[in-house]
């Protein structure tokens, strides 16, 4: 996982707004097959984060395996945007 120095600052204000220190990335599963999702957490004494760009991000499993072409960064527009290379033209 990638995330840009644009999106680093933009996490941090979100993450500081919310309350929490860390992005959590999971997987869920949909109509078109897995996808990767993220959501904000305080993580717990027991957790192992892995530090992307200053940023805790907590992952287990396949979700580990999914965030490797992950790209989190901002638009032309200033909106922080999840980038996936490897995301197929699937179902959806």
């Amino acid at each position: 996982m990638i995330i840009t120095d644009e999106a680093k600052v933009v996490l941090e204000e979100m993450l500081k707004e919310n309350g929490q220190d860390s992005l959590q990335a999971s997987l869920q599963q949909g109509c078109c097959g897995t996808s990767l999702y993220f959501t904000f957490t305080n993580k717990k004494a027991d957790d192992q984060p892995v530090i992307v760009n200053g940023i805790n991000v907590l992952m287990e499993g396949e979700a580990v395996i999914k965030t490797n072409t992950v790209t989190l960064k901002i638009d032309d527009e200033g909106k922080l945007i999840v980038e996936d290379s490897a995301q197929s033209s699937g179902c959806c």
